[in-house]
């Protein structure tokens, strides 16, 4: 009797002992979540504390722990840092049985894959979350569905695809959770960076949106001539817990507008800073390219060993009712299949990695290779004249025009073409060559009846591009229309 009595007794103990082990855990995770926007470092180190003391909470607490670190690495805008964190949640994924917080392991992957350019990816992440939010409910499945949300916006944000990005914003902007508060503020900041505008709404209760609005705010008044270096002074001073990475932008807006003006001494110093900011986002994003491959490769291997354990028990079934043939025929296209994939996502990553790397290699050359340099007054209005005769000749539906050939017949090199072209026509040689084409074949349309009975190919041929596909695209983006909508328009009239 009396074993029993202290068993009972031991028992409660260290249920009591095992509960209050779980509160703390999950104090210091509110606490977390109160500190990531004002002091993100102390935030990072508190998660920390439970990650490093596992057994100071459940593998949920833990596994959650990963999550705000990394939810705050990619608010400081350190992905390589993100993506590390969430390779130390996916090892220990297998052992959590909380579907929400699985799903904030697919949004924060998805954000991943939006800031490092694996678009197909950025897909798959939202097709998770759309299974997840069938799996849930109440408002966490309202928060996944938001989440959802989200990384769609933000996709065709970073795909450049600005007027489906804000009819998707007005259609979601007054969706709201109590478990993710930040969507509206999420949906603000994409808003103003697509419309070039400050925040239009308070943040005076949360810093870090605060100093992004303060970002946006001196980007307008550098569009605006009314930016001062001592604004830029003071929020680098009031703000020193967010990294220098976050100027890059306002430094290529600002060395823009100062090299396009007289002082040469000024742009070669904030071309310079700019160029520096630029060389970190670049090495930053690269290292956390080749970790997010790395986390590719762990989910794969991770799904390849369930599926060769799914193997197993399908093999022992089938040995004892003695199916040997069929178990032979499933193992041998279940291998089959699983090394094609593998295949096939080995040459899509190497694809969309060396894309991403030439583009960020061509991005960093065009930035070092400008120098600053002042056109004389006189040259740049003879070229202004010579380039107005250009846009009125035939000229411009040459195929083989090429800004060389171009600065050849203007009798001045591709330098000073160039840098007239993107000063005074606020675009670059392809894009104002182009448009100029565009412009043609639509003066020839609305001039001459017989161009409306053309088919598109032949169209693309006269204005002088190299294909119908390439010439419907940039007709669009000109006009906003295609070409034969444009021409029924006409037909209608």
């Amino acid at each position: 009797m009396r074993i029993r009595f202290f068993s009972i007794i031991l028992f409660f103990v260290l249920a009591t002992k095992a509960n209050a082990q779980i509160t703390d855990a999950q104090n210091l995770t509110k606490d977390i979540e109160a500190l990531m926007y004002s002091d993100p470092e102390k935030a990072l180190k508190t998660a920390q504390y439970i990650v490093s003391n596992q057994s100071f909470g459940t593998v949920d607490d833990v596994y959650n722990a990963y999550l705000l670190q990394v939810e705050i690495y990619i608010n400081l805008e350190r992905y390589s840092d993100a993506v590390v964190k969430l390779i130390s949640a996916d090892r220990l994924s297998s052992n959590v049985s909380n579907g929400f917080l699985k799903a904030k392991n697919d949004f924060l992957l998805g954000e991943i894959y939006v800031k490092t350019g694996f678009q197909n990816a950025v897909s798959h992440s939202i097709s998770e979350l759309e299974k997840a939010s069938e799996s849930l409910e109440g408002e966490e499945r309202n928060t996944v569905v938001i989440w959802k949300t989200e990384l769609e916006i933000q996709k065709l944000y970073s795909e450049k695809n600005y007027k489906d990005a804000l009819s998707l914003i007005q259609k979601n902007k007054n969706l709201q959770s109590e478990l993710y508060p930040n969507f509206g503020i999420q949906l603000q900041l994409i808003q103003s960076e697509i419309e070039n505008r400050p925040f239009a709404i308070d943040l005076k209760d949360n810093p870090y949106f605060k100093f992004l609005s303060n970002i946006n705010f001196l980007k307008s008044k550098i569009k605006n001539n009314d930016f001062r270096e001592s604004d830029l002074i003071l929020l680098k001073k009031q703000n020193p817990q967010y990294g220098d990475v976050f100027y890059k932008d306002l430094y290529k807006n600002w060395s823009q507008k100062v090299c396009n003006g007289s002082n040469s001494e000024d742009c070669f110093r904030v071309r310079k800073e700019y160029i520096k900011l630029l060389k970190l986002s670049i090495s930053d994003l690269q290292n956390a390219r080749v970790n997010v491959i790395n986390l590719i490769d762990q989910k794969e291997k991770q799904a390849s060993n369930l599926a060769k354990g799914l193997q197993n028990k399908i093999l022992l079934v089938l040995i004892v009712i003695a199916f040997l043939s069929v178990i032979g025929y499933l193992v041998y296209f279940l291998i089959l299949k699983n090394r094609i994939k593998i295949v096939n996502s080995e040459i899509e990553k190497r694809i969309i990695s060396d894309e991403y790397e030439q583009k960020l290699s061509d991005q960093l050359k065009d930035f070092q290779a400008s120098n600053v340099f002042v056109i004389p007054e006189k040259t740049e209005n003879l070229i202004l004249s010579k380039l107005e005769i250009f846009e009125k000749s035939q000229e411009v539906t040459n195929p083989h025009l090429s800004l060389a050939v171009l600065a050849k017949r203007l009798d001045t090199n591709s330098k000073y073409l160039s840098e007239i072209i993107n000063k005074h026509k606020e675009k670059n040689f392809n894009n104002y060559l182009n448009e100029l084409r565009v412009k043609y074949i639509v003066g020839k349309l609305e001039n001459n009846p017989e161009y409306l009975q053309y088919k598109t190919s032949y169209l693309a041929e006269e204005a002088g591009f190299a294909s119908r596909t390439t010439f419907t695209t940039i007709f669009k983006n000109v006009t906003g229309t295609s070409p034969s909508q444009f021409i029924e328009q006409l037909k209608n009239k």
